[in-house]
C-alpha cells in the first residue's frame, strides 16, 4: 500500500513538533509544549502548508487533504480552495479533485468536505459547473458514451454518484439535466436523483425545470408513500421551480 495523504501529513506536522495524542488531541513540542485540538492545530498549519517551497504544487495539495482527513477542519478547506484557484498548473486542480472524488466515495464522507461543496464550489455560478462535471459529470458523460453506465451501480462509483448527486441542487439545471437523465435508470441512485431533486427545489440557489424535473420523477417509480414526493410533485405541476418564488406553493 502506497503513502497516504495522511501519512504524508503526519511527517510534515512531525517537522512543527506536532504529535496525535488521542481523538482530536495533539501535543505540540515547542517553545512552551501543549495540547491543542485538530481544529487549533489545523488553524496554525493549513495556510502554511499552501505557501511552503519546500513542498512542490501537488504536494501541497495532498499534505492538505491529509491535514482534513486528519482533523475535518473547515480552515483547511478555505486555504486549500484558495490555493487552487490561484495556481496555474493544472495538475493542482487534477490532484484536488482526484482527492475530493477519493473522500466523496466512502459511505459517510468528511461533514465539512461536504458542507463546503454545498457552500462554495456548488453555489457560485462560476465554479458549480467544473466542479460537478470534475467530481461526476465527465464521468457519467463518459459511461455513457461507453455503454458502461452500469459501473455506477455499486461501490465507491455509486458512493460517490450518491453524494454528488444529493449535494447538487445548485447546480445549473442545463449542467446537470442529462446526468440526472443517466442516474435515473441506474436503480441503485434513484435515491439520490429524488434527494437531488428535493435540494434543487428547496436550496436559495436551487436550479431545476419543473416540467423536466416531473419528468424525471415520474422515471424514478418511488413508491406513493416516499416521503415528500406527492408535495414535490405538487408543486411541479404548478410549475413553480423553487421554495424561495413561492414559499406558499409547498402544500402541508
Amino acid at each position: 500500500m502506497g503513502t497516504t495523504d495522511a501519512d504524508l501529513t503526519l511527517r510534515y506536522l512531525a517537522d512543527w513538533g506536532f504529535t496525535p495524542i488521542g481523538p482530536d488531541r495533539w501535543r505540540w513540542d515547542g517553545t512552551s509544549p501543549e495540547e491543542v485540538s485538530g481544529e487549533d492545530m489545523a488553524f496554525d498549519t493549513a495556510y502554511a502548508i499552501t505557501i511552503d517551497d519546500d513542498l512542490d504544487p501537488v504536494q501541497r495539495v495532498r499534505t492538505a487533504l491529509g491535514l482534513l482527513d486528519l482533523t475535518g477542519a473547515f480552515d483547511v478547506l478555505t486555504h486549500l480552495n484558495a490555493y487552487v484557484l490561484d495556481h496555474p498548473d493544472p495538475a493542482v486542480a487534477d490532484a484536488f479533485w482526484a482527492g475530493f472524488r477519493d473522500r466523496m466515495a466512502v459511505p459517510e464522507p468528511i461533514e465539512h468536505l461536504r458542507l463546503h461543496l454545498r457552500t462554495y464550489w456548488f453555489w457560485g455560478r462560476t465554479t458549480a459547473k467544473s466542479a460537478f462535471n470534475a467530481l461526476l459529470g465527465d464521468d457519467v458523460r463518459h459511461l455513457v458514451a461507453t455503454g458502461r453506465l452500469s459501473e455506477l451501480a455499486t461501490g465507491s462509483p455509486r458512493l460517490r454518484a450518491r453524494h454528488v448527486l444529493e449535494d447538487s441542487g445548485t447546480v445549473d439545471w442545463d449542467d446537470k439535466r442529462d446526468v440526472y437523465r443517466a442516474a435515473v435508470t441506474v436503480a441503485a441512485l434513484r435515491p439520490a436523483v429524488f434527494q437531488a431533486l428535493l435540494g434543487c427545489y428547496h436550496s436559495v440557489s436551487g436550479s431545476l425545470d419543473p416540467a423536466e424535473a416531473l419528468s424525471l420523477l415520474d422515471s424514478l417509480h418511488l413508491p406513493a408513500e416516499t416521503e415528500q414526493l406527492p408535495q414535490l410533485c405538487a408543486v411541479l405541476r404548478k410549475g413553480v421551480a423553487n421554495h424561495y418564488t413561492d414559499p406558499t406553493a409547498w402544500p402541508e
